[in-house]
């Protein structure tokens, strides 16, 4: 187990380095997480003791972080992102070029839609940044089916925490044996030139979008046919490195 969590830590840590996270402020997240941890495997409410012998840490530590508040949680899934779900996704727009300004169907529309207090010029502005989108007098269109948001921004963090977490958890999950098995697959190969791995990685990528778009859009029907209060997330990623 020392060896698989010396695995998964390393890019947390990486993480941290380059954020400039210190030691004190991570330390204090994992002691904060174990026991949250801990509090829910227990099942009932459970003294002190009982948690710092579940998780090692120093009862003073458990009452310290019983009795502060958590960090603030991580930020939802960025509107923008939403914002293309739902042009791809609802029958009325189904990714077609649609008006600037009036009635639905319309970006201004789409906008009021996923949030009411940002103005819809601010977050078109942003999608034409990003390359989401194309601004042609009166009309917009997509360019893209996702929106990708600048490397190191706000909402890409934002997709790291809500992303890393939901995969961490479906894995997590397969290995205890908690609830139904969630799909979890990976193809791997090593000894292949950089020609092979682009080739690979655009296959990968084209495929995985199309489907992605099917899943969206099936998705937005059935929100809206059978609501519930359900929720998942799916999704793949490519890596590559030199490391064998």
């Amino acid at each position: 187990m020392r060896a698989v969590l010396e695995a998964l830590l390393g890019p947390v840590a990486r993480l941290a380095v380059a954020g400039g996270v210190p030691f004190a402020t991570l330390s204090d997240l994992l002691k904060r997480a174990m026991l949250g941890a801990a509090e829910r495997a227990a099942g009932v409410p459970a003294t002190d003791s009982r948690l710092s012998l579940m998780t090692g840490l120093q009862r003073r530590d458990i009452a310290r972080l019983r009795a502060t508040a958590p960090p603030a949680e991580a930020p939802p899934a960025p509107h923008l992102a939403r914002l293309v779900g739902l042009w791809l996704g609802d029958p009325a727009y189904a990714g077609r070029p649609v008006a600037r300004k009036g009635p639905a169907p319309s970006f201004d529309d789409l906008a009021r839609r996923v949030r009411k207090d940002i103005h819809a010029r601010a977050m078109l502005d942003q999608l034409v940044a990003a390359g989401t989108v194309a601004a042609e007098g009166g009309t917009v269109r997509l360019l893209e089916d996702s929106y990708r948001p600048g490397q190191g921004s706000a909402d890409q963090l934002a997709y790291l925490a809500a992303n890393g977490q939901d995969f961490l958890s479906a894995a997590i999950d397969n290995v205890l044996g908690e609830g139904a098995r969630h799909f979890e697959r990976a193809v791997h190969y090593n000894h292949l030139s950089a020609e092979a791995i682009a080739e690979l990685a655009t296959l990968f990528a084209d495929r995985q979008a199309a489907l992605l778009v099917e899943i969206n859009a099936h998705a937005a029907r059935l929100q809206r046919t059978r609501p519930g209060q359900g929720r998942f997330r799916a999704g793949g990623y490519f890596y590559d490195t030199e490391d064998s």
